[in-house]
């Protein structure tokens, strides 16, 4: 059971601000950690971010992983629109670069837009209940 919620799928809650309109905060999502090679407009996904914190009493500062989600709203080769200015979202990573999955989407988040690099990506969320 731990092989197929580790490297198949596994369920998370959808945090606080949840997804509107499809998902709401407390949600339970299904993320399939198989099917992640290719996004598609209007797909929800779960991705993994950095975040820092630093707890009472102490001076140095944690950095860890966290698990969000979002829903694709530009692909690979997109237009974005930030004030008055166009930039396209780039099919890879850079010109050196040959791996094909150096992508990078745009995803609508709780918070905002952010764009989002595929090797964060964990995989496809299905809402459960």
């Amino acid at each position: 059971m731990w092989v197929v919620r580790t490297y198949a799928f596994t369920v998370f809650t959808v945090p606080a601000g949840g997804l509107p309109p499809q998902l709401q905060a407390g949600n339970r999502v299904i993320v399939n950690r198989i099917d992640c090679d290719f996004f598609n407009r209007g797909d929800v996904v779960v991705f993994t971010d950095s975040v820092t914190y630093q707890r009472r009493n102490q001076r140095r500062k944690i950095v860890a992983e966290a698990y969000f989600i979002g829903r694709v709203e530009k692909q690979p080769g997109d237009t974005i629109r930030i004030d008055t200015v166009q930039y396209i979202i780039p099919t890879v990573c850079c010109k050196r670069c040959g791996c094909k999955d150096c992508r990078f989407y745009l995803l609508k988040t709780p918070t905002g837009q952010q764009v989002v690099h595929k090797h964060q990506m964990i995989g496809k969320a299905y809402k459960l209940f």
